[in-house]
C-alpha cells in the first residue's frame, strides 16, 4: 500500500473513531433529559475508542468505558445505548472482578443476565437478541451460574461485551484495580439510597452490593 493510501485509511479511521465517540456522547445527553440517573452513573466512565485487532468490542475497567469504533459502527442506537447502559451496570454490580468459577463464559453469562434483568427494571429497552433467562430474573449471579451448569450448551449463547474481568486479555495494560472495585461499591450503597430515582428491586440490589 502506497504512502497516500495508508494516510487516506488513516484519516477515515480517524473519522470513524470521532463519528462514533459522538454517538456514544451523545447517549449521555439523551439519558439526562429521560433518566437523569444513567447520566449521572455514565459520568464516572471515560469514553475511550481503541482501534487494535486484538480488541473488537466493548469493556470497562471501571475508570474506562472501551469500545471498538468499527464495532460500535455495526450497533443501531437502540443497540449502543443498551450496551452502554450494560456496562455501567456491571461496575455497579460488582462485576469488575470474577470468583474463581470453573467456567468463565458461563459466569459471563450470569453477569449479563444479571445486569440486563436490572436494566429492564430502570425501563431501558433490551435488543431482540439482549441475554436474559426469564425464569431467573431475581436470582443473584451465582445462583444463575449455578442454573446455568444445566444448560445443553452454553457457547450457543453470546455476549454483547467482553466481560470487564477478562479485560486484561484484550487490552494488557486496562485492568480493574480494587481501589476501583471498592468505589463503585460505595458508589452503589449511595445510590440505593436515592429510593425516589430507582424501583424497588434495583435499590435494594445496590444496597446489598
Amino acid at each position: 500500500m502506497g504512502g497516500r493510501d495508508m494516510q487516506t485509511c488513516s484519516l477515515i479511521a480517524s473519522a470513524t473513531t470521532q463519528q462514533e465517540l459522538a454517538k456514544w456522547q451523545a447517549d449521555r445527553d439523551v439519558w439526562a433529559n429521560t433518566l437523569p440517573i444513567m447520566n449521572f452513573l455514565s459520568q464516572f466512565l471515560t469514553l475511550t475508542p481503541v482501534v487494535t485487532p486484538s480488541f473488537d468490542s466493548a469493556s470497562t475497567d471501571g475508570r474506562h468505558l472501551y469500545f471498538s469504533p468499527h464495532y460500535s459502527a455495526c450497533l443501531s442506537d437502540e443497540s449502543r445505548r443498551f450496551l452502554h447502559a450494560h456496562l455501567i451496570w456491571h461496575c455497579v454490580a460488582g462485576h469488575l472482578t470474577a470468583p474463581l468459577v470453573a467456567n468463565h463464559h458461563r459466569w459471563h453469562l450470569a453477569c449479563d443476565h444479571e445486569v440486563n434483568a436490572l436494566l429492564l427494571e430502570l425501563g431501558i429497552a433490551l435488543p431482540f437478541d439482549a441475554l436474559l433467562f426469564p425464569v431467573c430474573i431475581g436470582r443473584s449471579s451465582l445462583e444463575v451460574y449455578q442454573w446455568l451448569e444445566g444448560h445443553p450448551n452454553t457457547s450457543l449463547e453470546n455476549t454483547a461485551d467482553i466481560h470487564p474481568a477478562a479485560l486484561w486479555a484484550h487490552l494488557p495494560n486496562a485492568a480493574p484495580e480494587q481501589n476501583t472495585v471498592s468505589l463503585w461499591r460505595r458508589r452503589a450503597h449511595l445510590l440505593s439510597r436515592q429510593t425516589d430515582a430507582l424501583p424497588e428491586r434495583v435499590a435494594k440490589f445496590c444496597e446489598a452490593r
